[in-house]
């Protein structure tokens, strides 16, 4: 009999029924979908990693010898050590003078590459070349081919004999670059042989252990003498760790999406539930004086948010492995190297939507258990009428002034407090969802124009090979006119002696001091370099506590000399983090000043020929690049409208439906006095429309500080101020006040057909 009537009844509550289950299923497609990439992520790294011996820790110095790498081998903990040579190269200017960074080994026993095609890596073999299949594949590069790498002054030529990948290289970006692009980043692994003898200095020595790769520290100091530049761990490398936060960042986005739209369940479960149990008191009453125990009525009405939200969470659970963690595998399979990455599943979706089918039936239970305690007796009778009380909004000054419609309205709101603020609280998440969706586009052309045309204030950018000596560059600068600029890796610190927890690794950049190459402060205006000082990027200041006035201290990756400098600016840029000095102070610190690029505002295409340089890019080519790789953005953007229509959609219906049920008499009693269904539905639009505004109001702030939570999420090494414009603003209000229209017309028809007689006969 009950589940008769809970046919019945769901029947004739379909839409807020059928709202429910949608939520439900929302919440988990989302959660799913985020987790599936996640856990899908996790679990292929892991496997990975594992494969290639991944390293813990890395040692950074100038020359190790074999005798170093023994001491360390024999610290207790420490399983595996390989020592190798890390440079910084090139690739030939027919595949864009790509940064191609360098291993030369003698052995393979840490972080050893897996082979994509082709041969395994063979150290002992000084006729080949094992090559990034990424670079490969962008280049349509194969097993066989002749690939050339300049590199320390070298020009050297081997048959590719392997395509591999390897967990450092998870993440790879040039640093010319503001997001992956495989045509102008690659690695290459070399046998040691290759090298002339006097060129063969480790310059790394990578171990695996057990536990802390830093808590080993100690021990290795002891080993090393002390004689090492720096110890890192996995956090130190930015082709794992970049991955890392983008993974944190989608688990962050299942609780965060799951939670609104479970919030929003909860409030319609509420005012649903609410209003059909005081609709059926006198059947409740009927079945408790007819015996039947409240317990069971009690389970009949928590059944229907029960059975609703578990077909949701089941049907969230399909779609979001299926469709929502599918695509994300393969979007982001597009940027990150991992083999055998799939969507993946654990326990926690199923405990997660236990939670939430849990919060449901709570809602549900709390709404009835008040009038399920009524005595039958009393329960037959119909409920006492309110008195009528006045509203809050009759004590405003200018209420008699108001037309019927509005205080109608008002004293409506007043009366059905709870519909009114899931009305608000519902369209001013989806007004947060669409600022964050679009909001994403105008950040990028934020970014676009600060990074292109502030910080790059320049036309043409000249790339030198690694043979270019400084006395061809000032040719060059002489001859074309320009800035001439150093680029370096370094490790800094905010103490003249730090410990490894104490160290971050990023670049420096040397400029002339000309401002082709700019320095933005903290506020993105450019400003010159104060001399004497140095400029250090926002992030890094941060994480070191360091603010202008402040000393940091800093050592490039072959030196052994850690030198000090003033902070005199700090600064932000979207790509690059470190430290940019001036070349007088970098040379007065008795560094060679070896520039990399010539940037210039005059035409170098020319420069081409010369054999100093590897490449020239136009600043349209750059933009035309940046703007290829963020094509990613329209999916973010797709996928976030679509949550907000989603959202706007059944809350504002949800409202509109409760309002018009609570009131359907009072319509009934107004058509009688002559009122057309055109003047009705306006009563009901006005309602939704005021809710709607007053959503978008407290939905303009918000905005914001998701969209820079989100930005910030990819990890210290990426800085992009979010921005959101006025006109971004006002296409998500005026979207949001569209569909709160276009909701109200779904009553139309019910309005005209409301039976007059039918509904005064059921007030006597």
């Amino acid at each position: 009999m009950l589940g008769r009537k809970m046919l019945r009844d769901v029947r004739a509550n379909f839409a807020q029924f059928f709202s429910i289950m949608l939520l439900s299923l929302v919440a988990m497609w989302c959660y799913t979908g985020f987790q599936a990439n996640v856990i899908g992520g996790n679990k292929a790294r892991k496997a990975f990693e594992a494969d290639a011996d991944f390293a813990d820790g890395w040692i950074y110095g100038a020359d190790f010898s074999a005798e170093q790498e023994q001491k360390i081998k024999e610290i207790d903990g420490i399983t595996r050590v390989q020592r190798r040579t890390e440079v910084l190269g090139k690739a030939d200017e027919a595949y864009n003078t790509a940064e191609m960074y360098c291993y030369f080994q003698s052995s393979a026993d840490v972080t050893v590459p897996r082979t994509v095609e082709g041969a395994d890596f063979r150290p002992d073999d000084p006729d080949g070349i094992w090559l990034f299949s990424r670079f490969a594949e962008a280049w349509d590069i194969k097993v066989g081919d002749r690939f050339t790498v300049h590199v320390m002054g070298l020009d050297i030529e081997k048959e590719i004999k392997g395509l591999i990948i390897t967990p450092e290289y998870e993440f790879a970006c040039a640093s010319s670059d503001t997001d992956t692009d495989f045509h102008n980043i690659g690695f290459v692994y070399l046998s040691q042989n290759v090298l002339p003898e006097e060129l063969r200095a480790s310059n790394e020595i990578i171990y695996t252990c057990k536990g802390k790769a830093l808590s080993y520290e100690q021990q290795i100091a002891a080993a090393l003498g002390d004689d090492y530049a720096y110890l890192g761990d996995r956090n130190s490398i930015r082709g794992w760790y970049q991955l890392s936060d983008e993974l944190a960042q989608h688990d962050s986005f299942s609780y965060i999406f799951s939670f609104v739209f479970v919030a929003i369940a909860m409030l319609v479960i509420i005012t649903t539930m609410k209003r059909m149990i005081a609709q059926q008191r006198t059947q409740i009453g009927t079945l408790n004086a007819l015996g039947m125990k409240r317990s069971k009525i009690m389970l009949h009405y928590l059944s229907f948010s029960f059975l609703l939200s578990v077909i949701g969470c089941v049907l969230g659970i399909v779609l979001g492995l299926l469709t929502l963690g599918r695509l994300m595998v393969n979007m982001f399979s597009q940027f990150y190297t991992i083999l055998d990455w799939h969507p993946g599943f654990s326990y926690m979706s199923i405990l997660v939507a236990a939670v939430l089918v849990l919060i449901c039936t709570g809602t549900s239970y709390l709404s009835c258990k008040k009038i399920l305690k009524i005595h039958p007796s009393e329960a037959l009778r119909p409920p006492a009428a309110k008195s009528a009380k006045p509203c809050i909004f009759e004590k405003l000054p200018f209420w008699n002034r108001l037309g019927f419609s509005a205080r109608y309205n008002l004293r409506d709101i007043s009366r059905s407090k709870m519909r009114a603020f899931m009305g608000v609280f519902g369209t001013c998440m989806g007004m947060m969802i669409m600022e964050l969706g679009i909001g994403a586009y105008d950040t990028v052309d934020y970014v676009r124009e600060w990074y292109f045309h502030d910080i790059q204030n320049y036309e043409y950018q000249v790339l030198l090979n690694d043979s270019c000596t400084p006395e061809q560059a000032e040719a060059l600068k002489q001859e074309i006119g320009g800035e001439l600029i150093a680029m370096d890796a370094i490790s800094i610190a905010a103490e003249p002696h730090p410990t490894s927890d104490g160290i971050l690794s990023c670049r420096l950049a040397v400029t002339e001091g000309e401002q082709l190459y700019c320095v933005s402060d903290v506020d993105l205006n450019t400003k010159p370099i104060p001399a004497g000082t140095v400029a250090l990027t926002m992030k890094q200041a941060r994480k070191l506590g360091l603010s202008e006035g402040d000393t940091v201290y800093w050592k490039t990756a072959s030196g052994s000399k850690w030198n000090a400098n003033r902070i005199g600016l700090i600064s932000r840029h979207p790509n690059i983090t470190g430290i940019t000095m001036l070349r007088e102070d970098y040379e007065a610190a008795d560094m060679t000043f070896r520039p990399v690029m010539l940037v210039s505002k005059n035409n170098c295409e020319n420069a081409a020929d010369k054999d100093c340089v590897s490449a020239v890019h136009s600043m349209k080519d750059l933009i035309a690049a940046f703007d290829k790789m963020m094509e990613i953005m329209n999916l973010l953007v797709y996928f976030m409208v679509g949550f907000s229509i989603l959202l706007i959609v059944i809350v504002l219906y949800n409202s509109g439906n409760l309002s018009f049920n609570e009131r359907e008499k009072e319509f009934a009693t107004l058509k009688v006095l002559g009122f057309r269904s055109g003047a009705i539905r306006r009563l009901l639009s006005t309602q939704n429309l005021w809710l709607s505004v007053l959503g978008v109001i407290c939905g303009l702030p918000l905005g914001q500080v998701p969209l820079q939570a989100m930005m910030d999420s990819n990890g210290d090494a990426i800085d992009w101020p979010c921005y959101i414009s006025p006109v971004t603003y006002l296409i998500a209000a005026v979207f949001v006040m569209t569909v709160s229209v276009l909701v109200s017309f779904l009553f139309s028809k019910r309005i005209r057909k409301i039976d007059m007689v039918e509904v005064l006969k059921g007030m006597e």
